[in-house]
């Protein structure tokens, strides 16, 4: 997929997703990527022309992680997010919940993927602003 900066809103579907420990499972984004490269994050990427919410989450999951997923509900609200300064577009995010099927594994554009305790999460710094859509959610 091929990105383009201007004046422009990008839909995302960041995943939310918990093992019964209450753990998150986070990305760490691969070197090579154009923005956040190394960062933490959680799964997920942008909506591609055609597809609904679920089809692009199950995607980009199967992609980033290689197991299955379902959307289990959508997060209290979509955030507006900046890529990164000097860039000049921005991401409406719609964050939803997830259950996977499988074991995730590091694929495609992440470089590692573990499970994370709330409280280490608040000392991370993350990639977009997946840390604010856990604090809105009352995650972290």
């Amino acid at each position: 997929m091929q990105l383009f900066f201007g004046k422009r809103i990008t839909p995302g579907v960041p995943a939310i997703i918990k093992n019964s420990k209450g753990e998150i499972l986070l990305e760490k984004r691969a070197e090579n990527v154009l923005l956040y490269p190394g960062y933490w994050g959680l799964p997920g990427g942008l909506i591609e022309y055609g597809e609904t919410i679920e089809q692009a989450i199950r995607r980009e999951i199967r992609e980033e992680l290689g197991v299955d997923s379902k959307v289990i509900k959508y997060a209290k609200k979509p955030m507006m997010n900046f890529a990164e300064k000097g860039k000049k577009f921005q991401y409406l995010d719609i964050p939803v919940y997830c259950k996977i099927k499988g074991k995730p594994m590091a694929k495609d554009e992440t470089q590692d993927v573990k499970w994370f305790a709330p409280k280490e999460i608040k000392k991370m710094k993350m990639a977009y602003n997946h840390k604010e859509i856990l604090k809105q959610e009352g995650i972290i």
